[in-house]
């Protein structure tokens, strides 16, 4: 490939490429050599508008009226079904001898009795119920702010596609102009302009992507979460952190997934929920034996002439019902303890899984920086060997495009174990804990 001269190629490179643009738009940063640990705070809503947004969203309202709903359940609980029974009558006796008619009355009030231990046990259902009632609302909250965080972290790594597809952009740009200087000087084919031309179409797509995906995942962060201010572009230390090592997790996995499960809200509540199954089977085995009916009456007979008064009993004969009963409470208390045990065991291997996942990724992420490294000075290079005649314009497009998604990787990485940490602090309860 022939050129006028080297001066004619440089004043085009200068052009279209100031001096360090380049290395701007590609290293971004990546020549820092500060090792210090970062906090996540600037890289995630503050505590108090996660919390407005929280106690405002439809989510923990429908969470608070079912904790409303438990609550008053358990005063029914502890108050008992019994209630107390009026009856009365009125009957008309006729004499056949003497012929007189007579008029009788009877008024009662009778009540059940809660015997055999049943109203101690319907007092620890009760009190079952209000902390049943109080996990499951702290498990709503919870659910939320991992929901919360996941839309965020969704939205930032749409602002990283959008910043790196803007970045891509312009340099294909340049890329795509300096061609069309060649070809009017007949430096290069047909081809390679329309090469180039291409992938300048295939960029702006790309571009057009990401700012459709920045505008959807901001609109689906905001129709929940009106009270958060969301960024319009990344964080200014996110740059920076791609060269900063993330902070380790204090602990080893064994101490740190043990606190996990002794603090996991939905664990918990298992845990209470059998506990709460089992009064049931307690309960329903105390049900074998039918509660007494106690009462007292007073009638007037023959008109006013005599008048009755005493007490009332009864008490139903036990049939094989109230056995099936119980035996399907104890049933269903094993099969909750049985859910206990294996949802230990899952959420254990899910705590392990998202553990390895950090410390793999936080791994992996260093490597990634050398290869964007290596690869963004490979572009740049290229870029400018492409521009003084060395190269061909294929090669020098897939370099750029490789540099380009490494940048991407780096980022999404980045932003990846940033959400992971993220995630084992709230589950941890060292962040964002709102438990009433």
């Amino acid at each position: 490939m022939l050129f006028r001269s080297t001066i004619f190629w440089e004043k085009i490179l200068n052009k279209f490429f100031k001096p360090g643009v380049l290395g701007c738009l590609l290293l971004q940063g990546l020549l820092a050599v500060a090792q210090t640990p970062v906090s996540l705070t600037p890289f995630l809503p503050s505590e108090q508008e996660v919390k407005s947004a929280l106690f405002a969203s439809p989510l923990i309202d429908v969470a608070r009226s079912k904790k409303d709903a438990s609550t008053a359940r358990a005063m029914g609980l502890q108050a008992g079904n019994a209630e107390f029974t009026v009856r009365a009558s009125a009957q008309r006796r006729q004499e056949m001898l003497m012929g007189a008619q007579l008029h009788e009355t009877m008024v009662s009030i009778e009540r059940p009795f809660r015997a055999w231990g049943k109203r101690g046990v319907d007092a620890d259902l009760s009190n079952q119920t209000l902390a049943l009632a109080d996990i499951e609302f702290s498990d709503a909250l919870h659910e939320g702010t991992r929901e919360l965080m996941h839309f965020w972290f969704v939205y930032l790594k749409a602002l990283v596609d959008q910043k790196n597809a803007e970045s891509n952009l312009d340099l294909t740009q340049k890329m795509y102009r300096l061609t069309q200087v060649q070809f009017k000087q007949g430096e290069i084919s047909q081809l390679d302009q329309q090469l180039a031309s291409a992938e300048f179409e295939r960029v702006k797509a790309a571009d057009a992507l990401a700012k459709a995906q920045v505008l959807s995942s901001r609109s689906a962060f905001v129709q929940r979460y009106p009270a958060v201010t969301l960024p319009t572009q990344l964080p200014s230390l996110l740059d920076k952190q791609i060269v900063q090592e993330l902070p380790a997790l204090n602990g080893s996995m064994v101490s740190m997934r043990e606190d996990f499960l002794i603090k996991n809200h939905e664990l918990n509540m298992m845990r209470i929920d059998a506990k709460r199954l089992q009064l049931m089977a307690q309960r329903a085995g105390k049900d074998m034996l039918p509660d007494p009916t106690f009462g007292v009456f007073s009638a007037q007979e023959r008109s006013g002439a005599e008048r009755v008064s005493g007490i009332l009993f009864s008490m139903p004969l036990p049939g094989s019902v109230r056995e099936s009963h119980a035996r399907v409470s104890m049933a269903e208390a094993q099969a909750a303890l049985d859910k206990v045990r294996l949802l230990e065991q899952q959420l254990g291997a899910n705590f392990d899984a998202m553990w390895i996942q950090f410390e793999n990724k936080r791994l992996a992420l260093q490597s990634l920086k050398l290869a964007f490294k290596a690869q963004a000075q490979a572009a740049e290079k290229s870029l400018k060997a492409y521009a003084l005649g060395e190269g061909n314009l294929a090669q020098t497009l897939m370099i750029s495009r490789l540099s380009s998604e490494n940048l991407t990787a780096v980022e999404h990485m980045n932003l990846e174990v940033l959400e992971l940490l993220a995630l084992i602090r709230l589950d941890l309860h060292q962040m964002w804990d709102f438990d009433e």
